[in-house]
């Protein structure tokens, strides 16, 4: 399985996800530490991690903390923490399709908030 790889000179190659990444737009509440987070909002989601939409000056392999807003019949929070992937500069993005942002892997998570995740990605994909 090939895997996303991104350094500070290296060329953006895309991955071959284990899962599908579905378009959605949830609220994120984002930062270093979970005492001072930013608000903003993802682009796509899978279980593996998510887009999110940010001019933050974050680097390769950055760990953020999490608050991602579920929205099912009643709106679910997952808190967790992921891994800067990838970053979609302004100037020269990889991606030019999305929007200055960064593309971010969960490394901790637990099994219930996953299985948060995918119970909105089952029933976001029969939209």
């Amino acid at each position: 399985m090939m895997k996303a790889t991104m350094q500070s000179n290296a060329v953006y190659k895309p991955d071959r996800r284990s899962s599908i990444r579905i378009n959605a737009e949830i609220r994120v509440y984002y930062g270093a530490c979970t005492s001072k987070l930013l608000t903003g909002y993802s682009i796509d989601l899978n279980t593996n991690g998510v887009f999110l939409v940010t001019t933050c000056p974050f680097d390769v392999d950055d760990n953020v903390k999490l608050k991602l807003f579920i929205p099912l019949q009643e709106e679910i929070i997952v808190s967790c923490v992921a891994r800067v992937a990838w970053i979609n500069h302004e100037n020269n993005p990889p991606k030019p399709e999305y929007p200055t942002g960064v593309g971010l892997q969960f490394v901790d998570i637990t099994p219930e908030e996953l299985c948060s995740i995918v119970g909105f990605l089952k029933v976001k994909a029969a939209w």
